[in-house]
């Protein structure tokens, strides 16, 4: 028994490690890939109790979404599922110079509570001037990524949303 236990421990370790969590201004990270070149895969802030019915709640976030100074699009809306997911498109500054990140929302809403998970987060690598040229790489979590400002910048979008769901 005690040698099963120490090769189940042996192989727990020689397995790569294929998500790792953190935290960043409160929101909890997944990331994914070796040390040296982690990715962010999903982004989840907190759950948020509000009056209302999935519907409802879904409704009021497609209302924020489509204020003009949301930094946000609406992509698909399953109002009786209790889900939506729109993109933002955000500019910040880091090194003296203006760049562009890309994430998508998505609003996942039940019986009085909603919650708003981040994911295929980016940065704009390449653009043409066409929106539909555009080449984004996924934010990675390298120290010389300058991946802190590109989080921050989306994280505000949804920090937006939230409090407008509350105005």
């Amino acid at each position: 028994m005690k040698y099963a236990n120490w090769m189940w421990l042996a192989f727990l370790l020689s397995v790569p490690a294929q998500a790792a969590d953190m935290d960043f201004q409160g929101y909890a990270i997944e990331a994914e890939g070796p040390a040296s070149g982690r990715q962010i895969l999903r982004v989840q802030g907190k759950r948020y109790a509000i009056p209302g019915t999935p519907a409802q709640v879904v409704g009021k976030a497609q209302g924020c979404l489509s204020q003009r100074d949301s930094r946000a699009g609406v992509v698909s809306v399953d109002a009786d599922g209790g889900r939506l997911v729109a993109v933002s498109r955000v500019e910040y500054r880091d090194g003296g110079g203006a760049h562009l990140a890309r994430g998508w929302l998505t609003v996942d809403a039940g019986d009085g509570a909603f919650g708003v998970a981040l994911s295929k987060i980016g940065v704009l690598q390449a653009s043409s001037g066409d929106a539909a040229d555009e080449v984004f790489l996924p934010l990675g979590l390298d120290g010389g990524a300058g991946w802190e400002p590109a989080l921050a910048a989306v994280i505000e979008v949804e920090k937006s949303l939230v409090d407008c769901m509350f105005n």
